[in-house]
């Protein structure tokens, strides 16, 4: 079972806090777990843990933010389960992502991809887990070696592009772990 330890940063390459995480292969398709610790006083901690078909399809997700907790189950066209107590229901067709702040999301989305795509998220706020719906393009860029603080790895190195905005940042899969993600998360602890 791989485990790790991501730098948290603030988009801008600033450290905010860890991810240590734990990842495997499981009877329905591939698990993440999480506990994600702010550096910044007065934020939060949070539990991350995502649940994935053989498809990488997103079947399960459970967050807890500090302040919200949310769990949901994909079912038919739509997301449903609840946010604090109260029942949530979000549209969710068969082509549809998931992403919240931990680069368990981005991993499954690149894997979900056979290559470059236009693709709808459901998005899922960081700290308050409000869903929103949003357009993002994948870029497959290629294969390539990439050094990290654990090393280096041979590589799939995407761009996600969030197109509302224009705000575009590489990452780096190596198997079924994000090993870099610009500005956002650095792999610190591997094994």
């Amino acid at each position: 079972m791989p485990r790790g330890r991501y730098i948290v940063m603030d988009g801008d390459g600033n450290d905010v806090g860890t991810e240590d995480f734990r990842c495997a292969a499981g009877p329905m398709g591939w698990r993440y777990f999480s506990d994600i610790r702010s550096s910044q006083p007065g934020s939060p901690d949070m539990i991350v843990d995502l649940a994935v078909d053989a498809r990488w399809r997103p079947v399960r997700t459970r967050i807890h933010s500090g302040s919200h907790d949310v769990l949901l189950i994909a079912e038919a066209d739509r997301l449903s389960g609840s946010r604090d107590g109260e029942p949530v229901e979000v549209p969710f067709g068969p082509h549809t992502h998931l992403d919240y702040a931990s680069p368990a999301y981005s991993a499954v989305s690149c894997l979900r991809l056979e290559g470059t795509s236009e693709i709808e998220v459901v998005l899922l706020h960081a700290v308050t887990c409000e869903p929103a719906v949003e357009r993002r393009r994948y870029e497959l860029l290629g294969d390539e070696e990439v050094a990290t603080p654990v090393g280096r790895f041979a590589a799939r190195r995407w761009r996600c592009t969030a197109l509302a905005t224009g705000r575009s940042r590489d990452l780096w899969i190596a198997h079924d772990i994000v090993v870099a993600y610009e500005g956002t998360f650095a792999l610190d602890m591997f094994s």
